[in-house]
């Protein structure tokens, strides 16, 4: 199908990043890594952010009349591995009156284990008169097309721009493209933003390349107005490799995510 007759929706900068949900058993669903979803060859934690919120999220939303928005993230990377496909699969913890927490497993087309993530929805109800889109049809139609691959890196289509690399400073000014009906900014470019935020500022201090192995994300309030910019700095000494960062709505002046990131520095050949 040629791009310009594909509906609006599933031109979006989360839906070329290429998360899947499987059409067959709703508690997975996968990746195709391109290499504009990678940096220095492995693939960056938002797209698996993506495909947990593809996986858990969506079907949630199909599920029950409300709306269900991320309220946490959390993923520890298995190994620093190359993989061509990435397979998720979900375990439900919880799932309350408001609450639903989940947990993913992620493999790679070797079936070695790639990483593990949580996550947790909070269901809230539609305001007065708004309208919520049939997601389990958007769900289905996701699965099923075979969209046009990346042709740019993810953060250059989402408009993030690295200010500062001393500071981690990172910026964007969200577009329609990557904002989620309720017109938040979808949480996989939230957490693509803090991620960029953490490994710049890593390999500014370190000076050698760097990726990140682990996050835990809070949203706190989505991302609407913007500006949004993001800061980082050390949490205790460097060699910790440990990094906090926040990221401000400052449209509206207020803190909109924040972060705990791990990184470690790699070698590229």
């Amino acid at each position: 199908m040629p791009e310009a007759e594909f509906p609006s929706e599933f031109l979006s900068v989360m839906a070329r990043m290429g998360a899947r949900p499987d059409l067959v058993d709703a508690s997975k669903g996968h990746v195709r890594v391109n290499e504009n979803l990678t940096s220095h060859g492995i693939i960056r934690v938002a797209p698996l952010m993506l495909l947990a919120d593809t996986v858990v999220g969506m079907r949630l939303e199909s599920l029950v009349e409300d709306w269900t928005f991320t309220t946490d993230f959390s993923f520890r990377r298995a190994e620093i591995i190359v993989a061509q496909n990435i397979e998720a699969s979900s375990t439900i913890l919880r799932h309350g009156r408001r609450l639903m927490v989940e947990e993913l497993e992620y493999v790679n087309e070797n079936n070695c284990s790639v990483g593990h993530a949580q996550i947790t929805f909070m269901r809230t109800p539609l305001r007065e008169g708004e309208a919520k889109p049939d997601v389990a049809k958007v769900r289905d139609r996701m699965g099923s097309l075979e969209l046009p691959p990346l042709e740019q890196p993810v953060e250059e289509l989402a408009g993030i721009s690295i200010v500062d690399k001393e500071t981690g400073k990172v910026t964007m000014m969200p577009k329609e493209a990557v904002r989620r009906p309720g017109g938040f900014v979808q949480g996989a470019i939230m957490t693509l933003i803090g991620e960029i935020s953490a490994q710049t500022f890593a390999e500014a201090h370190y000076n050698t390349p760097c990726v990140v192995t682990g996050i835990d994300v809070r949203y706190l309030i989505g991302g609407r107005s913007g500006p949004l910019v993001a800061s980082a700095k050390w949490v205790g000494a460097p060699e910790s490799g440990v990094i906090k960062v926040d990221l401000v709505d400052e449209g509206y002046d207020v803190l909109s995510c924040t972060f705990l990131a791990q990184v470690q520095t790699i070698e590229v050949s």
